[in-house]
């Protein structure tokens, strides 16, 4: 199958590119940066389109030079970013997802498949055991709003104009291409792996983590599928941690890390959800996990030591607050 990514260097997307390259479809990728570690293991074997998805022209352009049959939208501003710029957060998520959604109507794609977030149903309580679709979405802050939007507006176009659309609601990845920024778990391990010492705020709450190859594999499950029955299916570990817990796993495999344990909590900066029940997209598309939060700390160490040079670490950039 003909399949374009957008956002295919950032990190989901350089999994999903790999994952369709190595099963034989004729890949293309659209993004304003260049490939990314991991996507450059298959930089030869795939289609790239350099351009800015807030860019119509450029969009329009990749989409029909390439022709796919169906598309996999993970271009977009991350969390922190989007919450610290509003505008930046409606223009490339909200705004590129309509441009690729016209381009696509214009150019008879069959299917998009675009990234959502579990942040669009903002903090759940843990009390309630597992969230699923049927959860009410109450965004939070500006990233969960804009892809509640996302998703919103991906059923208008599919009902008024045909174009199929699926939105994939991952919980938080972890694992290889982790390059860019510290994110809680990643700043654990990025720290072990180049021996900074670094202390660990005891945060109250804990977390659920999939390995970023098994969100990849519902992005692809979902753009494969004959007939999705939804528009939406959570992706999710329905594994818990600590940020405790992850440097247990963590000292196991790097026994000389200088990592300590804060009495001080730290500010809860990720989001507090239940387990996730994915019974949805297991039944509807026949996806499920394969690595648990222990065995995906476990890859990205690995990564990590296998390639040096693919990657740093800024000590400085705490994901974190002490009080």
């Amino acid at each position: 199958m003909r399949i374009l990514v957008t956002g295919g260097h950032g990190f989901i997307g350089s999994h999903v590119l790999r994952q369709l390259v190595e099963a034989g479809h004729e890949v293309g990728n659209f993004d304003i940066i260049d490939p990314s570690p991991y996507a450059g293991v298959v930089a030869d074997e795939y289609e790239f389109y350099k351009g800015d998805v807030t860019d119509p022209i450029d969009v329009y352009n990749a989409i029909a030079d390439f022709e796919p049959q169906r598309m996999i939208h993970l271009a977009s501003l991350l969390g922190r970013s989007s919450n610290a710029s509003p505008r930046g957060a409606m223009e490339v998520n909200v705004g590129g997802t309509i441009n690729v959604l016209e381009a696509a109507d214009a150019l008879d794609v069959e299917r998009v498949v675009a990234a959502s977030s579990v942040a669009a149903y903002g903090n759940r309580p843990l009390e309630q055991g597992t969230m699923d679709e049927t959860d009410p979405q109450e965004p939070g802050h500006m990233y969960g709003l804009s892809k509640y939007a996302v998703e919103r507006i991906g059923v208008q176009y599919e009902e008024q104009r045909g174009v199929e659309f699926v939105a994939i609601e991952p919980m938080h990845g972890l694992g290889p291409d982790r390059v860019r920024g510290n994110v809680e778990d990643a700043y654990i391990v990025k720290a072990a792996v180049s021996g900074t010492p670094i202390t660990v705020p005891n945060v109250e709450h804990p977390i659920e983590i999939i390995y970023v190859g098994d969100e990849a594999s519902g992005f692809i499950a979902a753009a494969l599928a004959d007939s999705p029955s939804y528009h939406r299916y959570i992706v999710g570990s329905g594994e818990h941690a600590t940020l405790g817990d992850v440097v247990e796993y963590v000292e196991k495999l790097v026994p000389d890390a200088e990592l300590e344990m804060s009495d001080k909590r730290g500010q809860d900066a990720l989001e507090s959800l239940p387990k996730s029940d994915t019974s949805r997209i297991r039944e509807d598309l026949g996806w499920e996990p394969q690595y648990t939060i222990e065995e995906a700390v476990g890859v990205y160490v690995d990564w990590l030591q296998e390639n040096p040079d693919m990657w740093s670490f800024d000590a400085a950039d705490v994901p974190w607050e002490n009080e």
